[in-house]
């Protein structure tokens, strides 16, 4: 499979991974400007910032929101009884 992707730091191997993950990584800041990459299938190594110019950007998903919910209606506050006012004796 093609869109699988090895890391490689330190001189160590790491993968494989799905392009999606590496841009994940990279957008999350994981990723060492010594980090290297390669496509499964790729003898060549390159810089991980080189790779990522390289590499076709995944389409934007749309995110529908659900509509706005009419606020809930509210029963009216009961009233407090009346004090009765005391008669002068």
């Amino acid at each position: 499979m093609k869109d699988l992707v090895y890391l490689s730091r330190s001189f160590v191997e790491f993968g494989p991974f799905s392009k999606k993950e590496i841009l994940d990584f990279q957008k999350r800041g994981m990723l060492a400007e010594s980090d290297y990459l390669r496509d499964e299938g790729s003898d060549s190594w390159v810089h991980y910032q080189e790779w990522l110019t390289v590499v076709p950007m995944p389409e934007p998903k749309l995110v529908k929101k659900p509509a706005a919910k009419a606020p809930a209606a509210k029963e009216p506050a009961a009233k407090a009884p009346a004090k009765k006012a005391k008669k002068a004796a």
